[in-house]
């Protein structure tokens, strides 16, 4: 029996569209769960063009039954029949397919729920939580090179796992589903640059209202409302505004605007602020903390926040592929954060 992995059949996490008789999942730790009773499960999976590229730097994805990871891949095809191990798992066993790498190296889909069952309805969506979290960041976010065993290794999506990442980890500690919308090297006045130029093809808020970049699709916010937006942007805009004043100004007064705009699309969540970890947040936390506060003088708004989280403490807890977060600091940005929701959120 073919099922289709449409709203009707599973539960959908984070952002996703249909196209081509396909569900996408194309952020950061997007994904489907269902609920199954079978003997058998496949399933079809769908890549984009970035399947054809070599071995680390495709999309990468796991399966989980009933919260155990029993399968972990790469999408080296554009059309793939996955089998996935169920184990004693044969009666309303909980499923997930999760994006693990992220939307700038390349897509997920799934085109269908391939199952061996006596059941007249085989497959029907997990239940959602009751509350939910999104998240608006860049590599730090997407759990870009968690895996890495140090700062010299290269990038590679065998190495970038957003279930890692103090997103996915603040989420599950507490009991939130979420949302994502991140992408490595992006910024809100400039993306990463080695010379300090500015890198304008590179910003989060021209696409933040996109299901993903390159999509034509808008995200409906009002159909998604969430209880908390965190927004951790600023480490990539600082190897642009160093520590010039007037670049710094620049960054405050258009973190200002973009606050505004994560207001307006969600209008009853808290929002929680912060940077760090990576070189460079502590050159633009002083200006989040003006905006926030700007923004708060500006519209009455008193549940906007900010906090800097801490940075990375390389000689106890090393670090991942380029300088970024490892599992170990992953996990004390995750428990930073969980304690800023409780505070604020009370």
């Amino acid at each position: 029996m073919s099922i289709e992995a449409t709203e009707q059949n599973v539960r959908l996490i984070g952002r996703s569209y249909a196209e081509d008789n396909t569900t996408w999942i194309p952020q950061s730790g997007s994904a489907i769960e269902f609920l199954a009773t079978c003997t058998s499960l496949r399933l079809h999976m769908a890549g984009d063009d970035k399947a054809s590229k070599g071995t680390d730097h495709r999309p990468r994805f796991a399966v989980l039954v009933n919260g155990e990871v029993v399968l972990d891949d790469t999408l080296s095809q554009a059309s793939r029949i996955v089998e996935v191990p169920l184990g004693e798992a044969l009666k309303d066993a909980i499923v997930e397919v999760i994006h693990l790498s992220e939307a700038l190296t390349g897509n997920v889909g799934i085109r269908a729920i391939q199952v061996g069952s006596d059941s007249p309805t085989p497959v029907w969506p997990a239940d959602s939580k009751d509350k939910s979290i999104a998240f608006v960041g860049d590599s730090i976010t997407c759990g870009y090179g968690v895996e890495s065993k140090n700062s010299d290794e290269p990038f590679r999506t065998t190495t970038e796992n957003f279930m890692k990442s103090y997103a996915y980890l603040a989420a599950q500690e507490l009991g939130y589903d979420y949302e994502t919308v991140c992408y490595s090297g992006y910024g809100i006045i400039s993306g990463w640059t080695a010379k300090g130029e500015r890198e304008t093809d590179m910003l989060v808020p021209p696409v933040y209202d996109l299901v993903t970049k390159g999509s034509d699709q808008k995200w409906d916010f009002a159909a998604h409302p969430r209880d908390v937006v965190v927004v951790n942007l600023g480490t990539n805009d600082s190897t642009y505004t160093g520590t010039s004043d007037v670049r710094i100004a620049e960054f405050a007064a258009a973190y200002t605007e973009f606050l505004g705009r994560v207001r307006e699309l969600n209008p009853g969540s808290l929002i929680i602020c912060t940077v760090g970890t990576m070189e460079g947040g502590e050159l633009v936390y002083p200006a989040i903390e003006q905006a926030v506060s700007d923004h708060v003088s500006r519209t009455g708004d008193t549940r906007a926040h900010c906090y800097p989280s801490a940075p990375i403490n390389v000689r106890e807890d090393g670090c991942g592929a380029g300088g970024h977060p490892n599992e170990v600091s992953q996990r004390k940005a995750a428990k930073e954060l969980v304690e800023a929701i409780r505070k604020y959120g009370n």
